[in-house]
Order: C-alpha cells, then sequence, then structure tokens
C-alpha cells in the first residue's frame, strides 16, 4: 500500500514547536492580514471554486497565526470590489505598525492583481512581491521542497507539473538552487514525461491530471499539491483516486501539503518577529526503493507468472512489503536513479481556468 506523508503531522509538529512563543507574542498586540475576495453567484463555476479553496486556506491561515498570539484580521473584499476599495485595504494594512505580515490570498480577479505589488516588501510573508520579498519562494513552494528532499538525496529525477504557476514557478526555484535539475511540465506538454521521474510534483489545480496512466510503482513520492472544493462538500487534488495506490508515498488531499503551507508560514512569522533561531520543522526520512530495485522487486514479483501481469497496484503494494524490510528500503549507497526513455506524446495539460496555475493543497 501506498504510504501517505501527513501534512497534518508536519503542522502539528510545528504547533508544538512554536506554542510557547504566544506568551511573548500576545501582549505586544501583532497582527497578521489575510485579504481575499468573495466570488459573486453570477462566477463561472471554476472560479467559485478557486475562491472557495482561497477561503478555506484564510481560515486555515487565522486558526494558525492566532495560535501564535497573532490578532488574524479576515479581510473579505466583496464581489465585484473594484481597485480603490482594494487600496485602500493594503494601504491600510501597509500604515499599521501592528500589521506585521500582509498575506493576498491567490488568485485575486485579474484587475486586481497589479495592485498587489503596493504591498510593503517588508511584510510580504508570502512572497507574493517575487523579486521584491524577503523570500525566494511561497511558503506553498518552500513547504513542498522540505518535503521533497528526505527522498531526493540521490540526485533523483524529478518532476514538476505546472512548473510555470505561481507555486510552480517557486518549487523550480528551490529545486535548482538545492542542486536538482526538475523536467519541468507546463500547459501543453507531454504528461507522459512524468514517467521520467522518481518524484513527481503537482500544482497545476486542474483536478485528476494524473492518473493509473501517469503514474508508477517507481514513483518513490508524489506531491498532490491540487485543492477544488465539490459541490458534495468534498475536495479534488491533481491525482486522482484510482492513482492512490500506486506511488510509494503520497501527499493526500486533504491534509497533505495545505497544513504544510501553514507550518511553513507558521516558522516564517516566528523568525521574523520572535526568534530568528527557531527550530524549522521536518519531515522525517522513509525509506523507498530506487529505481533499479523497484524494476528488481517488479522482476521478481512477476517471475513465473503464467496470467495476466500484476497490475501496478497490485505491483505497489509488494513494493511496500519490501521497502518495510531494511536492507533493500532508501537509496543504496552511491547509487542514482536511472532514467528511462520517454513516453510516447499523448495527454497533455490542459490550460488552466482564469487566474494564475497552481493550486494549494490543504
Amino acid at each position: 500500500m501506498t504510504e501517505h506523508v501527513s501534512g497534518r503531522e508536519v503542522l502539528g509538529q510545528a504547533r508544538a514547536l512554536y506554542q510557547h512563543y504566544k506568551d511573548v507574542v500576545e501582549p505586544t498586540g501583532k497582527r497578521v492580514a489575510i485579504i481575499r475576495f468573495e466570488p459573486a453567484a453570477t462566477d463561472p463555476p471554476e472560479w467559485q471554486a478557486r475562491l472557495q479553496a482561497s477561503r478555506v486556506s484564510a481560515e486555515q491561515k487565522v486558526k494558525s497565526f492566532e495560535h501564535l498570539g497573532f490578532r488574524a484580521d479576515h479581510i473579505v473584499l466583496p464581489p465585484g470590489a473594484d481597485r480603490a476599495q482594494f487600496a485602500a485595504v493594503l494601504e491600510r494594512c501597509n500604515r499599521n505598525a501592528d500589521t506585521r505580515a500582509i498575506i493576498v490570498q491567490f488568485p485575486p480577479p485579474a484587475h486586481l492583481m497589479p495592485l498587489v505589488q503596493r504591498m510593503d516588501p517588508r511584510k510580504d510573508i508570502d512572497a507574493l512581491l517575487k523579486d521584491r520579498s524577503p523570500y525566494r519562494a511561497c511558503a506553498t513552494a518552500e513547504g513542498i521542497c522540505r518535503v521533497v528532499e528526505p527522498f531526493a538525496q540521490d540526485n533523483p529525477a524529478i518532476a514538476v507539473v505546472g512548473a510555470k504557476g505561481f507555486v510552480g514557478q517557486g518549487v523550480v526555484t528551490q529545486l535548482k538552487e538545492n542542486g536538482h535539475r526538475p523536467i519541468e511540465l507546463d500547459a501543453g506538454d507531454d504528461l507522459r514525461r512524468v514517467r521520467d521521474a522518481d518524484i513527481v510534483v503537482s500544482v497545476t489545480g486542474n483536478p485528476g491530471i494524473l492518473g493509473p496512466e501517469h503514474l508508477r510503482p517507481h514513483h518513490r513520492l508524489v506531491v498532490d499539491s491540487g485543492f477544488v472544493p465539490q459541490p458534495d462538500g468534498g475536495v479534488r487534488g491533481d491525482v486522482r483516486r484510482e492513482a492512490y495506490d500506486i506511488p510509494q508515498h503520497l501527499t493526500p488531499v486533504p491534509g497533505g501539503i495545505g497544513p504544510v503551507e501553514m507550518a511553513t508560514l507558521m516558522e516564517r512569522v516566528v523568525r521574523k518577529e520572535v526568534d530568528p533561531h527557531v527550530t524549522p520543522w521536518q519531515v522525517a526520512a522513509k525509506p523507498y526503493l530506487n529505481r533499479e530495485q523497484s524494476a528488481q522487486a517488479q522482476a521478481t514479483a512477476g517471475a513465473g507468472a503464467t496470467q495476466a501481469p500484476a497490475s501496478p497496484v497490485s505491483q505497489a503494494a509488494r513494493l511496500r512489503s519490501r521497502s518495510s524490510q531494511g536492507p533493500q528500503a532508501g537509496p543504496a549507497a552511491g547509487q542514482q536513479a536511472a532514467r528511462p526513455q520517454a513516453a510516447p506524446a499523448r495527454p497533455r495539460i490542459p490550460r488552466p481556468p482564469s487566474g494564475p496555475s497552481g493550486g494549494h493543497g490543504r
């Protein structure tokens, strides 16, 4: 069975690590502003879903910052908000000395996007200003890369699906700074190229864009950062449910990267406002099979078969059994993952709906 990498465990770790700062922060009256936009009833369903995801994210941020003793100002701009309204909110937050950080929930309406640049760079803790921000990437991208690193100590091939989106750009930048050369995929590219990778990171926000035809048992980790609320109250990520049992490890939706984002923001604001030497949260290393070990396990499982070969899901279960035995788990010393040849081009990433690409898992 695929093992889930729990973002909720990461967030629980962060809350425990940083909860003692509340006694220091609370008496100061320091605030964090979270600004989001309300959809109109007449907006397209895709846009309403994206702003619904934004609402969920904003509410989680309120809880996270209040856990640290900050006063969280959840500012909701109504449907049809104009440039003057948004500019006034930003200016008020910029001028308020007690407001120590500002987050604008993405995506803002297209006509308001340029105004985000008016944010005071000193208060930008989510890298919304890019090169003008104190941070190299948004909290989601940093969190994703920190989840990936324990699985990437032997220079594996890493595919980033949605590499040109807001989150995807940050993931690619941080992976390159960590010495990796990611396979960058975006709208119009052949999705089957993820088969060339050992680790897959998907940040498109397109529900179900990856399925059994893309994922393989040799994928030691699949990171799903999609989060699209559904009319029935559920949520969908970039990975379809029928593919959940294929890779060796997976960040689930919900409960994966969303809580990791919250943990990263908590760590950032504590480091900025209270303790520059704050203890960082960590993801514990987990055993996995590299590509060669995976191929050997599948060959062994298929040896002597007289009927149809085992499905990818059953092969993944065998890999999990092998990885739990110890000697075969993890990267072999001095051994790097091999890269297979690219698969035939067929399915391609669809163009995202209005707004920047890149979803936030929860």
